[in-house]
């Protein structure tokens, strides 16, 4: 009797062959060839699952930025929902800064297809990319509870401020990934930012944080 197939799992295992060429050579290593040879699997199978170069690009970003997803997830999961809200959006985004080596990973991944998309119109309306958008209402969701229990300003603008700390933690993780920051003091700045946002509530007189 033949062996069943997991066709799913066949794609995540040729995905993470090319995610492996691409954090250590680039976009411009990944080949059929290339990609067969580092799967174990031949040249035919990487390009049944996948067609052509493109599809396995924009298929390996999906199905990356899927596993990244669920990291989060994990990272919630740890998190009591009772908790502080600002404690449980710090939970949330910190995960976008690469303070291990998995997340080092995915965060060097990202970047690198990140960069492909600004000339390829197809990169940029990947599922990974359109999946910011959810990212964001994710974040407006732990800022509106944080001003239901008065751990923020009521003035803080939600929509513009998720879309602030989405950016910030993006910027972070490019510059540790460029040696220009650690992910210590990337952490420390995030701290900052949301310490920023507790002020607001807490100081007398004063706006909505810039």
């Amino acid at each position: 009797m033949p062996k069943k197939v997991d066709h799913h799992q066949r794609r995540k295992e040729i995905a993470g062959a090319v995610a492996r060429i691409v954090r250590d050579r680039g976009l411009e290593g990944v080949s059929f060839r290339e990609v067969a040879a580092e799967a174990g699997i031949s040249v035919s199978l990487v390009q049944h699952y996948f067609g052509s170069k493109e599809n396995l690009l924009i298929g390996t970003l999906d199905i990356q930025s899927a596993g990244f997803a669920e990291l989060i997830g994990e990272r919630l999961a740890l998190i009591d929902s009772g908790d502080d809200p600002l404690k449980r959006l710090k939970a949330m985004v910190a995960v976008f800064i690469p303070d291990t080596e998995v997340s080092r990973a995915a965060m060097l991944l990202y970047h690198v297809f990140a960069g492909a998309a600004l000339t390829d119109a197809r990169l940029r309306s990947s599922e990974a990319f359109r999946s910011a958008d959810s990212l964001v209402h994710a974040i407006e969701d732990e800022l509106r509870v944080a001003t239901e229990v008065g751990a923020i300003s009521s003035g803080v603008d939600i929509e513009k401020e998720a879309k602030a700390i989405l950016s910030l933690v993006l910027g972070l993780s490019l510059a540790i990934l460029l040696d220009r920051t650690s992910s210590e003091e990337a952490l420390a700045v995030l701290d900052h930012h949301l310490t920023r946002l507790q002020s607001v509530a807490t100081s007398p007189g004063r706006g909505a944080a810039v």
